[in-house]
């Protein structure tokens, strides 16, 4: 995953990262307005798709995996807390990819 970078016009910066855990600001190119995000990478094994060879990259968390792989906060003191707690878990797990 390359930080930073822009989607839906949100701009997403890489504040911290512990494995495959991120906290990142994210911040509205509209409105300036900013919340923090604490995900869990996802990792995509190599695949073909419409004759093309995909290599194996990490991914955002879809919408639909939010709650399970992906937090919204609207400080960074609540979003650091989460961070820290799920990368000592994963840490105690082994650091695998999926949560």
């Amino acid at each position: 995953m390359h930080f930073p970078f822009t989607r839906d016009g949100f701009r997403h910066e890489l504040y911290g990262r512990t494995g495959a855990v991120c906290l990142v600001e994210r911040t509205n190119l509209r409105t300036g307005a900013r919340h923090w995000e604490v995900v869990v990478l996802q990792h995509e094994p190599e695949k073909t798709m419409h004759g093309r060879l995909v290599p194996a990259h990490e991914r955002y968390p879809a919408s639909g995996e939010w709650g399970t792989h992906g937090w919204t906060y609207t400080t960074v003191t609540d979003a650091r807390q989460k961070w820290a707690s799920l990368a000592e878990t994963r840490s105690q797990k082994g650091g695998s990819h999926a949560a």
